[in-house]
């Protein structure tokens, strides 16, 4: 079972990353030694975990990834494992004297993570890229895109959906203090975590109440519709005209949460795309993204819709 979703209506613009994961009970301190139990290696990058996550739960070739990779081994298997996902892959571009981006995560034993990426091939200012996006814009119903690429890029392409008519989901991270709230409110949705919430805010999430003065207060500042994700708590939604908690879908154990976020935006997007309606979309991420954190991995965690559908019933 899959959602209806049509061929290359959902476009995904962001970073494919390679994660080197450690699982321990805590990050060393500075000057200190702290043995993990597991270590692997798995596809990640916000955009890549976001794809993925889309695609699992859409019809074949339903999404089209536009970014960058570096010539060697891991741009490769990242390439690939999009592929291997049915994800359409001929919009990503390889740059030949970089590296491809990579993210160290120390996932800890109580399911939080801590991530160190360098982005290689990611940062580059490659504005070929927008033409690329512009030529595939006819068969886009969605745009999902984050904070990874430069932030040219990304407007760019978010200027060509908005003059297209076409939704966009943002997700403001990772966070950066440079961008100013024009940017963010190019958007029909943003999904900001509790961290990256306070940082656009000021307001520390530390309860329901916290996570409605946020949404208020970026609804206020021009947002159009503010989703913002709580992990075990939820999410919160607001927009001019509607509010509500959403609850969360509980589960038995954590494994990792490293790519719970982009499970959501990622689920929320293709649900969209499919002509759901939005307090549908939502509860529909909120079990994915919760079905994510029960795996390891990034985007080998993301759900297959029968098992969201299966978690609902």
């Amino acid at each position: 079972m899959k959602l209806d979703t049509s061929k290359a209506s959902i476009s995904v613009l962001g970073a494919l990353n390679m994660d080197l994961i450690m699982n321990l009970n805590r990050p060393a301190k500075p000057g200190e030694t702290v043995v993990g139990d597991k270590f692997y290696t798995a596809p990640g990058g916000k955009g890549g975990n976001q794809a993925v996550a889309a695609a699992r739960v859409s019809n074949s070739e339903s999404v089209s990834f536009f970014g960058f990779i570096g010539d060697d081994n891991y741009g490769s298997e990242l390439k690939n494992y999009l592929k291997n996902e049915e994800i359409i892959i001929k919009n990503i571009k390889t740059h030949k004297n970089s590296h491809s981006g990579i993210a160290i995560i120390f996932t800890t034993n109580s399911g939080q993570n801590h991530v160190n990426a360098v982005y290689g091939a990611n940062e580059k200012k490659d504005l070929s890229l927008v033409d690329v996006f512009n030529k595939n814009i006819k068969s886009t119903k969605i745009l999902i895109t984050q904070n990874e690429l430069d932030e040219e890029i990304t407007r760019e392409c978010m200027s060509i959906a908005i003059e297209n008519n076409i939704p966009i989901i943002l997700d403001p991270a990772p966070y950066r203090d440079n961008l100013d709230f024009d940017y963010y409110k190019m958007a029909d949705f943003i999904t900001p975590n509790e961290i990256e919430s306070e940082y656009m805010t000021g307001i520390k999430i530390q309860n329901i109440e916290d996570a409605k003065k946020s949404a208020n207060l970026l609804v206020a500042k021009g947002i159009k519709n503010c989703i913002i994700t709580l992990g075990e708590n939820g999410a919160y939604f607001k927009n001019e005209n509607f509010e509500n908690h959403f609850k969360p879908h509980k589960i038995q154990e954590v494994k990792a949460s490293v790519a719970a976020g982009d499970a959501f935006s990622g689920i929320l997007g293709a649900s969209l795309a499919s002509g759901e309606e939005l307090n549908k979309s939502i509860d529909t991420a909120i079990v994915g993204s919760a079905l994510s954190v029960t795996k390891y991995g990034a985007q080998e965690s993301m759900p297959l819709y029968d098992e969201i559908i299966n978690a609902i019933n």
